[in-house]
């Protein structure tokens, strides 16, 4: 069954409405396998200032979700597919390059980088209301203008099972 079906009702008419109070938010949590504790969290709306993180030359805005902080940092994403042959693969599109962000590109997506990707609403950001994990990013790529991670899912049914063969080397003791 698909997450998406999961989807409340003020949900389904923040993403179909021409009008709405409401706005679909979604949160990215980027973690580095080198530094789990200090994961990249970024949104694509905010609901207001971030305390935490706004200072006198300043201001940040972003989401506060279930006690962690969003940055603000507008971006397009490509949710996947889910069919019967399992999640299909989506890719991140970041319409904001600065050498800092270049720069932990360079260093820190070498291994593979867990992503999580969460929708909210805005009126209630502590509600998930659909998650995304499992993904990895397999590939990044820059220009002047954007940042585009791809993702991709382990794919089970690709896997072949079993995955050792009843060969002398793997299996002496049939032999």
């Amino acid at each position: 069954m698909s997450r998406l079906t999961t989807l409340s009702p003020n949900a389904i008419k923040a993403m179909f409405s021409q009008e709405t109070d409401e706005q679909l938010i979604t949160l990215v949590t980027i973690t580095d396998p080198t530094q789990p504790n200090q994961p990249v969290r970024l949104a694509n709306g905010f609901t207001g200032r971030l305390a935490s993180l706004t200072t006198d030359e300043e201001v940040v805005y972003g989401v506060t979700s279930r006690g962690q902080d969003y940055v603000y940092l507008p971006l397009d994403i490509t949710l996947p597919n889910e069919d019967e042959s399992g999640i299909g693969d989506c890719s991140l599109v970041f319409n904001y390059v600065t050498q800092e962000a270049v720069e932990l590109i360079r260093a820190n997506l070498t291994t593979a980088t867990p992503v999580v990707i969460e929708l909210i609403l805005s009126g209630s950001p502590d509600t998930v209301e659909a998650e995304f994990t499992g993904f990895y990013v397999v590939n990044a790529t820059y220009n002047a203008q954007a940042i585009t991670l791809a993702l991709s899912a382990i794919n089970y049914n690709r896997e072949p099972f079993p995955s050792y063969t009843f060969t002398p080397k793997y299996f002496p003791g049939l032999f």
